[in-house]
């Protein structure tokens, strides 16, 4: 049997520049242990997923937990490969969708591991969206909710079979009531008051509009703060590594709404402006770009800062700060309806968006897994004059690190297409 302790995969640890970092991570370590003490204490929370409408939940005072955040959690410990053996050991294919298993598996595993943090609590319910998976992912939180014994609200999005609007990012925010099938935004809407319904019922106290109005005004300053930090990445050389990005921005947009989300986003824009004004960069000789593409590596996010001193390179872009620039500010109207428009079409994984972003970067290059990446995506990615290297490793799963195989792709990657590519330009 696997030591529950033994860790594996990569072991790196990314190095923080930032002031800020270990005050927003530490505040939100303070957090999940008081929200541990509280449900303890018999106060509610709610087990969420990224696609769900956590400004409502946020509206009635109801902590949630976000289960593609606990996986970062799990992966970033190196406890993944563990957990990762004991699914498959208890049954579970090993072709599961791995970056959204990892709540699963430290629930199903009952305690013979330490998980992060103390481990998930048993939540009031669990709210998800079927936009978050495929049918495997469906059957995963039934799953869940039947070993925590609690309900389950599933809200799935109409399907419209049309792409998404051209350059949607330039109307989305004011615009959004347009852009979208009006019996999509009636249906989404619909199940957003079903769960509105839900919390109504679980605190005992009714919605307040207004409340749910202030929580999005705090959502969306929260969001112009980060457009003032791609600002600045876009505009010299970046003051902030990929992984303190990665970190800084996912931690703040799981508590979006709240008061500590806007103002631990303004710490981190004004840290940011600041290193720039003084031009203190996270790679002061840093010469070539890469986008990452899709969700993040999150078992290594070190890797993003592996080649700053060996070929003067740097990731610059992520998809995680563009989306929450992009995708989900919502202003006017009724703000349930707002919300329903930003998953009708929140816009991950648009390929006009992608290599649109990826250029106002100035990206030389671009760096995925294959779990993010399809023909139309190598294709658009090819059209744009841009080298692609897809890497043979999993977001989470430490199984698939090899660290020797990796750097060596990379380098080659660097050395024989960015940096020639770089050149041409």
């Amino acid at each position: 049997m696997t030591d529950p302790k033994a860790t594996r995969g990569a072991q790196s640890r990314a190095r923080n520049d930032l002031d800020c970092t270990p005050l927003i991570r530490g505040a939100q370590k303070e957090w999940f242990a008081n929200l541990r003490e509280e449900v303890a204490a018999g106060h509610p929370y709610i087990y969420t997923d990224a696609y769900s409408p956590h400004e409502i939940l946020e509206a009635f005072d109801l902590p949630h937990v976000i289960n593609e955040w606990w996986s970062g959690i799990v992966a970033a410990r190196r406890q993944s490969a563990y957990y990762f053996d004991e699914l498959e050991r208890q049954g579970y294919h090993s072709g599961l969708e791995r970056y959204t298993a990892l709540g699963l598996a430290t629930l199903i595993d009952e305690g013979k591991a330490e998980p992060p943090w103390g481990g998930l609590p048993k939540p009031a319910f669990i709210c998800c969206s079927a936009m978050s998976g495929r049918a495997e992912a469906t059957a995963r939180w039934e799953v869940m909710a039947k070993a925590w014994d609690v309900p389950l609200l599933m809200t799935e999005i109409p399907m419209t079979g049309r792409p998404m609007p051209a350059r949607w990012w330039e109307n989305v925010r004011h615009g959004w009531e347009h852009l979208y099938p009006t019996y999509q935004l009636d249906r989404m809407t619909d199940a957003y008051w079903a769960l509105i319904r839900q919390c109504e019922q679980l605190t005992g106290t009714r919605f307040d509009i207004d409340k749910l109005r202030a929580v999005m005004d705090r959502a969306n300053l929260q969001q112009t703060y980060f457009e003032d930090i791609r600002d600045t990445i876009i505009a010299g050389k970046s003051p902030v590594s990929m992984s303190e990005q990665l970190g800084n921005v996912m931690t703040i947009q799981w508590r979006r709404g709240s008061q500590w989300a806007t103002d631990a986003a303004e710490l981190f824009r004004d840290e940011i402006a600041e290193r720039a004004a003084r031009q203190d960069y996270s790679c002061p000789n840093e010469a070539y770009r890469l986008t990452w593409f899709g969700a993040g590596l999150w078992q290594n996010t070190a890797f993003y800062r592996a080649f700053e001193e060996s070929h003067s390179t740097i990731f610059a872009r992520s998809m995680y700060m563009s989306i929450a620039i992009d995708g989900y500010p919502r202003y006017g109207g009724d703000p349930v309806r707002a919300l329903a428009s930003r998953y009708c079409g929140i816009g991950l994984g648009n390929l006009e968006w992608e290599i649109h972003d990826t250029k106002r970067h100035r990206a030389d290059g671009v760096v995925t897994v294959a779990n993010n990446v399809s023909g139309r995506t190598r294709a658009a990615i090819a059209q744009a004059g841009l080298p692609l290297l897809i890497l043979d490793v999993d977001l989470v799963d430490g199984r698939t690190w090899d660290e020797a195989r990796i750097m060596d792709q990379m380098h080659r990657f660097i050395e024989d297409q960015v940096i020639p590519g770089h050149a041409r330009h």
